[in-house]
Parts: structure tokens; sequence; C-alpha cells
């Protein structure tokens, strides 16, 4: 579920692990007092620390993956990762807020209550669960529905779409098919429960098609507007007799728009060998090819996709119907 690079970072940093009860000496505990004081080690939980320098070369995905994987002592009997931790772990993207303990569930009739490194939810029945990276996470499916039940509705989206893109990936129309069906079946189970009426719609707008987390939080904004929504991944011609795939396309008005993320300029995994400089040129030799052949050609960044007053003003430009232009922000802290 990890990317390459994850793992990478995580087997490294796991190798820099210190845990005190492993340490006999008292001279080597005394050591970790003083390097804990002049802040040279960050503590994961109460005995288990890891080189602040260390630490800091993580991503904050790879942060929280790193206390997941290291809680398997603290974790009780029947106990699970789940939630935004459990996304985490399956490699899912997360936007918005972000978990600083791993969230976990336990049975409402254990009596386990939530501690300093455990953010523990309590529900009736046991969820559905697998064996990931040697630890009890919730399915993929489970994961999904915990995530719309509890999280902000653009936050949920998110998820959703990327563990079915991943599906689709992975299984075709047959693998989306599947997860939807595990999904809605779990989301039906929740009933009345607090948090399903969400889980609801979060399942109801979920696209595989959306391969970007920029892209599913441009949708959100634009179904909260209230705007006439786009497909996806829609095929054009350019001028030159070349075929592309834009992000969102309005067939019936000639209109076609692009997330325009940062990563597209800086991810390895999205330059494919060229230089940053050669990617954003070839961003413009495309949309000079695509601009002739339709009636509106635009672009936004994260900034403009979780803010409604932005994408409002982006979408009236470019021509798309609008009902409601009310100013907001979607999620903070991305």
């Amino acid at each position: 579920m990890l990317d390459p690079r994850s793992r990478k970072h995580l087997a490294a940093a796991a190798q820099s692990l210190v845990v005190v009860a492993d340490l006999a000496d008292i001279g080597e505990r005394s050591r970790v007092f003083r390097s804990r004081a002049r802040n040279e080690l960050q503590t994961l939980r109460r005995g288990l620390h890891l080189p602040s320098t260390v630490w800091a070369e993580l991503s904050r995905e790879d942060q929280h993956r790193l206390l997941c994987l290291t809680s398997a002592e603290v974790l009780a009997r029947g106990e699970a990762i789940s939630h935004r931790s459990a996304a985490l772990l399956r490699g899912l993207p997360l936007v918005g807020g972000w978990p600083t303990r791993v969230e976990t569930t336990v049975r409402a009739a254990s009596g386990l209550t939530s501690t300093t490194a455990l953010r523990r939810h309590r529900r009736a029945e046991h969820p559905i669960v697998e064996q990931l990276l040697g630890l009890p996470v919730t399915s993929e499916a489970q994961t999904v529905v915990d995530v719309a039940a509890t999280c902000p509705f653009a936050s949920a989206v998110v998820v959703a779409d990327a563990a079915l893109w991943r599906a689709h990936r992975t299984g075709g129309e047959e693998g989306v098919s599947l997860l939807r069906a595990d999904i809605a079946a779990l989301a039906q189970h929740l009933g009345a429960a607090r948090g399903s009426a969400r889980a609801r719609r979060v399942i109801e707008v979920a696209d595989h098609r959306a391969d970007r987390p920029g892209e599913s939080l441009s949708r959100v904004a634009m179904i909260e507007l209230g705007a006439e929504l786009p497909e996806l991944q829609v095929e054009v011609i350019g001028l030159s007799g070349r075929h592309y795939w834009v992000d969102f396309g309005w067939p019936e008005l000639g209109i076609v728009a692009e997330f325009d993320g940062k990563a597209k300029y800086t991810d390895p995994e999205f330059l494919r060998g060229r230089t940053a400089q050669q990617a954003v040129y070839g961003e413009k030799l495309r949309e000079d090819d695509i601009r002739p052949m339709v009636s509106g050609f635009g672009r936004w960044d994260w900034e403009t996709a979780r803010s409604l007053d932005l994408m409002a003003g982006r979408l009236h430009a470019l021509g798309v119907p609008v009902r409601s232009r009310r100013a907001s922000v979607l999620l903070s802290g991305i």
C-alpha cells in the first residue's frame, strides 16, 4: 500500500529508534535524558525516542506512519488501527485535520479509553480488520466509512476517491464495483448513528476518476457551491491532432480546467526525469495546443480548491454556472 520511498524512509528511521527499556546501562539512560533535554531526541511515546534530525527528515505522513508502526506494544487485545491512521498506513491521502495520536477502534464493552499515545474510538461491534505491515488495521472499505463518518465532508471525499481510484487501477471497473459495494454495505450498517448521513453522502459523490486529492477537493467545492458539475478525465483533441486528458470538462459548454498543484513540477513521480523548467514548458505547449479547441481553459491550485469564494470566482470567469457564491474555506492546514 505504501510507495517505495515511504517504505525506505520508514525502514531507515526504524534503525535509529531509541528504546529506553533496552538500555541496561544507567549511563546510557542518562545520556538519553540529557539528549531529550537538549531537544536532540523526538519522543514518540514514553520510553521511545528518535533522533530529532531523523524525525525532521520524514514527511508529515511518514511521521504519523512511524507512530503507527511502533504502536504494536501499546495496542490492547482486539484493538485495531483505524480512521485517519489506517488511511495513512494504507497510503490514502489526508487533507485538512491531522491526527496527533494513533487512531484506533476498540469494543465499547472493553472499557478502554484514550491515552496520550492512542485516540480510541469505541463501537459496539468489531470492525472489519486485516493484517497490514504486521499490525491489525481496518479494511479499506471500513477505513473509508470510518473517515466518512467522523471527518469533514471534503476530507472524507478525498479518501474515498483515492480508495476507488486505486481499486480501479488494480481491478478495473469490477474492482471499483466490489469496493463500492463493501463501502455501501458498511455505511448502511451505521443506521442512524452519528455521522451516518455524511458517510452516505460521501459514498454518493465519491468517484474513482479523481486521481489526485486536489481534484477531489475541487469537486467538493463545486458541489458545495451548487455549480454545474464537470465530467472527470475528459479527452480533448488539440490543434495539432494530439489527444490529451484534462481533469475537468464541461463538454456542452466547451470548457475544460485542470488542478495545477506544486507536485506536478516538483515530485519525481510527475516529472518522470524532467527538470521543473521542462515540466513548466511542457505544460505551456500542451495548453497552447488545447486552447484553440475550447471556449475556456482554466487552472487553479490548492488555495483556490480549498476556498469556496475563490473557486466561485474562477468558475464564474470560465463561464460555468454557479448557484451560490459564499465566502468560506473548505479545509484549513493544507
